[in-house]
């Protein structure tokens, strides 16, 4: 005897050698999934990064395939009579049920897509999103002009006097106010993904507020209050308010239209 343990053989379970495969193959269809068969992928990033994201999917899905073909070919040449002699189990596949916890995100994306963000990060987002200076044309004479919200917050901080008797027609979705009697349309600007969303958010009053999260048009007058250019939240005298239906992108602040 020489004191050592035995040593014990391996014996490859039926999954052994198609976690890493598998995983690849449902993350690449996960990818596609939310890119080419619907638009979920607008929930986390902005729509320019589509190309790269259908890109990755492809060569996630072709990794995970070719993985797969490649260990069916292995099975398939492997002796039937078992592991040959020597092969020994390290324990590397004690990991493997916690690999396949894995495949959860990618069954996520195609299943169970969480939806955009919305009011609760948009009131936890304590400073409003900061607006480049930028020149700002004279408003054409109409009886409601349609106005993406960045730039209606954009005037008003930088060229307050283009909004002076003009009434805007604005699009976002609603959170709740510091007081009862005001609250907040905003709308989340993104530099690459969900994960540095910043918030534009104007401050609604002379309508009562809609639930949290409901996606409206509201149609009014800037106030005229000064807005600070570090923390710049306009403030707005509403006289109508339509419910709608989010819009496709959610991430991407453009005026109303009557479509």
């Amino acid at each position: 005897m020489t004191g050592r343990p035995p040593t014990r053989v391996a014996e490859p379970g039926l999954l052994s050698g198609l976690g890493a495969p598998v995983l690849l193959a449902l993350i690449g269809t996960g990818l596609l999934h939310t890119t080419v068969r619907s638009d979920v992928y607008l929930r986390y990033v902005k729509e320019g990064l589509r190309p790269y994201l259908i890109a990755s999917g492809f060569l996630l899905l072709a990794l995970g395939l070719a993985g797969l073909g490649a260990e069916v070919v292995r099975r398939v040449r492997q002796p039937l009579d078992g592991p040959a002699e020597g092969d020994v189990d390290h324990g590397h596949g004690r990991a493997a049920p916690v690999a396949w916890l894995l495949t959860v995100p990618a069954l996520t994306l195609m299943f169970i897509a969480p939806p955009a963000l919305g009011s609760y990060t948009a009131s936890r987002d304590g400073a409003a999103a900061g607006i480049e200076q930028a020149a700002y044309e004279e408003l054409p004479d109409a009886p409601t002009t349609p106005m993406a919200l960045e730039e209606f917050i954009g005037r008003s901080v930088h060229a307050p006097k283009t909004l002076r008797g003009h009434t805007v027609r604005l699009l976002g979705f609603v959170s709740a106010g510091k007081t009862p009697d005001t609250w907040y349309l905003n709308r989340l600007k993104l530099s690459c993904c969900a994960a540095d969303a910043r918030t534009l958010r104007v401050e609604v009053h002379g309508v009562k507020a809609p639930d949290n999260d409901t996606w409206a048009e509201v149609t009014g007058v800037w106030r005229g209050d000064e807005v600070a250019a570090e923390n710049p939240v306009p403030t707005m005298e509403v006289d109508t308010l339509k419910p709608v239906g989010p819009p496709r992108n959610p991430y991407h602040d453009a005026p109303p239209t009557d479509g």
